[in-house]
């Protein structure tokens, strides 16, 4: 093992529910900006997805890194993907 390695820190070790109301708040927001209605489930779920894109992004929860997110979900015509993984998920 390479000296050091069992410290190493990563980025997705941030406790996800410190930030998920406010992270949540700057969705909704956005969403509502763009007349796209979710459930809170489905908002929550959201949400989340983006918090887990921005850290794989290498990035961590702060608001400009959700809103540009948040955005490029939109542009990218999530809407019915994500509809349908809320179903399958509600479904298990």
């Amino acid at each position: 093992m390479t000296q050091g390695c069992e410290r190493m820190e990563h980025v997705t070790d941030i406790n996800k529910k410190e930030y998920i109301d406010g992270c949540k708040a700057v969705v909704k927001d956005i969403m509502e900006d763009e007349n796209i209605e979710l459930t809170d489930h489905e908002l929550t779920l959201l949400t989340e997805d983006i918090m887990d894109t921005a850290l794989m992004m290498g990035g961590d929860y702060a608001i400009l890194n959700i809103v540009h997110i948040t955005k490029e979900y939109i542009r990218s015509d999530f809407l019915s993907r994500f509809k349908a993984m809320c179903n399958t998920k509600e479904d298990v």
